[in-house]
């Protein structure tokens, strides 16, 4: 039988797992409402949107990506969907093309950045742009309204007492596990973070499969934006600021490489949940948002210097068998 040596175990935890536990403890110690019944529902809804575009964030930054833009993609789809429902819209209709403005944005970028080969940086940079100037001149600078209907509950509604967003963020989750580990989709993914040029010389469609996995992301934007719609009633056009960097942070603490082709999404799901625990102890402690933004930039560095370390400790030992 195999001795299973406790270090060889501790170098294989990302920073996303000490994390978790160390800022749960924290505030379970720190604050007593923050273990109470309804304020952990209220972190599994919160964290649903969150949870989403660093899921898609992942997948973006395993092919040694990135996407700048979602922040702003999630307040156009807030808007075009409100603009939708207080015209009168079908509200599954209203949903459908909300989600489709997410992924006809994220399909430009992955063309634009294959075809054009375009750095991904810049690429977004400019959509990021695009689409936050969109988003205001549909709605004038205004937040839009509409008649209340049962668009408006359905981020607040719960089935065997968790949030439906959560079973949501659970069900992408899932399609997610599937790709990375039973599809040939994952494995190209992987690959072009990797090796981008020696998987194009095998002969595999490199420049689709890029442009599938932006075209995801925007999808996952699309339904973070559709859910953040429905949980504050209102078309809002900036909505999504700071989504970008909550979303690429969630997914480096996760250990995610910025050089892709490293990291698991599952672990960048539990640092967006992370994330919103600190943020979520944060306000219950009475420190407002500038100070939960600059906690998040701290558990980043945090988080990136554990991972780094944690991988030169493998390394080492490699080296010395």
């Amino acid at each position: 039988m195999t001795k299973i040596n406790p270090k060889n175990i501790l170098q294989r935890v990302p920073s996303a797992v000490l994390l978790f536990i160390a800022i749960g403890i924290l505030f379970a110690m720190t604050s007593p409402k923050f273990l109470s019944l309804i304020n952990l529902k209220n972190i599994l809804l919160q964290s649903s949107p969150l949870a989403i575009l660093s899921l898609g964030m992942s997948f973006v930054m395993l092919t040694n990506g990135i996407d700048l833009s979602v922040g702003s993609v999630v307040s156009f789809v807030s808007i075009m969907t409100g603009k939708l429902l207080g015209m009168g819209f079908n509200i599954i209709l209203s949903i459908f093309i909300g989600i489709l403005a997410g992924s006809v944005i994220g399909i430009f970028n992955g063309i634009i950045i294959s075809k054009v080969k375009l750095p991904p940086f810049i690429v977004t940079l400019g959509t990021m742009g695009v689409s936050a100037s969109l988003a205001l001149v549909l709605c004038g600078g205004e937040t839009l309204y509409w008649e209340k209907n049962w668009f408006n509950s359905i981020a607040l509604k719960y089935f065997l007492s968790i949030p439906v967003t959560f079973w949501i963020v659970l069900l992408i989750f899932s399609f997610i596990l599937w790709v990375v580990h039973k599809s040939s989709f994952g494995i190209y993914v992987y690959g072009i973070g990797s090796n981008e040029e020696a998987l194009r010389l095998c002969g595999v469609k490199v420049n689709f499969y890029k442009a599938i996995v932006y075209l995801i992301n925007g999808c996952f934007a699309g339904i973070a934006g559709i859910i953040i719609t429905s949980r504050i009633a209102s078309g809002n056009p900036i909505v999504g600021i700071g989504f970008e960097f909550e979303a690429i942070a969630a997914a480096a603490i996760g250990g995610i490489s910025f050089f892709g082709g490293k990291g698991h999404p599952g672990f960048a799901l539990l640092s967006a949940v992370t994330i919103t625990m600190l943020m979520n102890g944060l306000g219950l402690l009475g420190f407002g948002m500038a100070w939960q933004y600059c906690a998040i930039g701290i558990i980043l560095i945090i988080g990136m210097s554990i991972n780094i370390l944690l991988e030169k400790i493998a390394l080492k030992q490699k080296d010395s068998k």
